[in-house]
C-alpha cells in the first residue's frame, strides 16, 4: 500500500511537469525509562524507531497531501487528502486529514523533529498513542482566511466526516484501507486569529461534536455503553516573542455516555501550558506543566487505563547538522492509577 500511495501522485507528475512536488522523510529513535514495577501494567523501558513519510503536490489550483508512518509500535496511512483552491483565501479537502479541532497536530502532525517536545499533552495525544479524542477525521474540510486590517487575519477550518469508535484500550479512527462500518459523524472547527498571516503567532478557539461508538472495548461494554456524544470546547494560543515561546490550552469536554437503559454525563477539563527558551541558535530549553481536572471518577477517561492524565516535565533540545536534533525530557507523570517519573532520549531529523 505504501508504495502505491508514492507511487501514484508521482506517476502524475511525470505527466505534467509543471507541477511542484516535495518528498520529506521524518526520522525518529528514541528510549523511554519509565520508573515503575512492569507489574504495574506498564512497560519500564521501551525503545521506538520511527518513518514518517510525507508526500505533497501541487498544481495550478490542485493540491495533494501523502503521509504515512512507520514505525516498531505501528504502519498506518495517517494522511491521504486531495485538495482544490478555489480562491486566494479558500480551499477544500476531501480525504483524511487530522482534525482541526486539534491546534496541536495540525501544527507538527506526526514529524517528530517539528515539535520541541519528545512527548506530547494528552488531548493533542494521537488515538493509537495514548489519547483520549479523536485526532483523525475522514470527510471534507474547508479553510478560510478573512484579511483583516493591515497584515493580520482571522482563520476558520471546519469540518465533517467519519470519526473514531471506542476500541479495546484506545480510540481507532477510520482507517481508509480497512474501513469499518461503526464511525459515526464528527464536526470540527478551529476560529484563529493571526496579527501577521504570514507569521506563526495565533490565539483561538475550538469546537468539536463527535458521536463514539463502542467497537470492542471490554470495559464500555461491560457497562453496557453503547456509545459517546462527544462535544470539546476549547481555547488555545500559540505566541512567540524573541527567544521565547508558549503554547497554552484550556479544554472542556462534556460527555454523554448512552447506556443501554440511561444515559450519564461525564465532563472533565484539561489544560496545559508549554514554554520553550531559545539559548543560542542550537540549544534549547523547555517545560510543560499539564492537567485533568474533575477527571478522577471520569467513566469516560478510565476507558483508557493508560492514559497520563497529569506530568510536569523539562526537557533540553540541540540542533546540529542541518537538520538533526538530540532531545532529552524528563517528567513526572501520573494516569488515573499511578504516579512515577519518566526519561526520554531521542534523535529526530528530517530529510533531505
Amino acid at each position: 500500500m505504501l508504495i502505491i500511495v508514492l507511487m501514484a501522485p508521482y506517476d502524475i507528475v511525470q505527466a505534467g511537469s509543471e507541477g511542484q512536488h516535495e518528498l520529506l522523510f521524518f526520522l525518529s529513535g528514541g528510549a523511554v525509562h519509565n520508573y515503575i514495577s512492569p507489574e504495574d501494567g506498564v512497560r519500564d523501558n521501551d525503545f521506538i524507531l520511527t518513518a514518517d513519510i510525507m508526500y505533497s503536490y501541487v498544481k495550478d489550483d490542485f493540491r495533494f497531501l501523502a503521509e504515512y508512518i512507520l514505525s516498531t509500535e505501528e504502519s498506518e496511512l495517517e494522511r491521504f487528502q486531495f485538495g482544490w483552491q478555489m480562491n486566494e483565501d479558500n480551499i477544500g479537502w476531501l480525504g483524511r486529514f487530522h482534525s482541526p479541532s486539534r491546534y496541536w497536530n495540525s501544527a507538527y502532525h506526526h514529524g517528530q523533529y517539528m515539535q520541541t517536545s519528545i512527548t506530547r499533552p494528552l488531548i493533542e495525544r494521537f488515538e493509537d498513542e495514548g489519547g483520549i479524542l479523536p485526532t483523525h477525521v475522514t470527510g471534507v474540510m474547508l479553510e478560510t482566511m478573512h484579511d483583516l486590517q493591515g497584515s493580520d487575519g482571522f482563520q476558520t477550518t471546519i469540518s465533517f466526516g467519519a470519526t473514531t469508535v471506542i476500541g479495546d484500550f484506545e480510540l481507532v479512527p477510520f482507517d481508509l484501507i480497512d474501513a469499518g462500518s461503526n464511525h459515526k459523524e464528527a464536526v470540527d472547527l478551529r476560529l484563529a486569529y493571526l496579527p501577521d498571516q504570514l507569521g506563526e503567532n495565533q490565539i483561538g478557539l475550538l469546537l468539536s461534536w463527535s458521536n463514539l461508538v463502542v467497537d470492542g472495548n471490554a470495559i464500555a461494554e461491560s457497562q453496557g455503553l453503547q456509545s459517546v456524544e462527544q462535544g470539546v470546547v476549547g481555547a488555545y494560543a500559540d505566541w512567540r516573542s524573541q527567544e521565547w515561546r508558549i503554547l497554552a490550552n484550556l479544554t472542556y469536554v462534556d460527555n454523554q455516555m448512552i447506556m443501554q437503559v440511561q444515559e450519564q454525563t461525564d465532563t472533565f477539563f484539561a489544560a496545559y501550558f508549554q514554554a520553550e527558551y531559545e539559548l543560542d541558535q542550537e540549544w534549547k530549553v523547555f517545560g510543560r506543566l499539564e492537567n485533568t481536572y474533575y477527571g478522577e471518577n471520569s467513566e469516560y477517561i478510565n476507558l483508557f487505563s493508560n492514559a497520563i492524565t497529569e506530568r510536569q516535565m523539562l526537557g533540553l533540545r540541540f540542533d546540529f547538522y542541518r537538520k538533526h536534533a538530540l532531545t532529552l525530557e524528563v517528567s513526572k507523570v501520573g494516569t488515573q492509577t499511578l504516579d512515577f517519573n519518566q526519561a526520554w532520549l531521542q534523535w529526530s531529523a528530517v530529510l533531505p
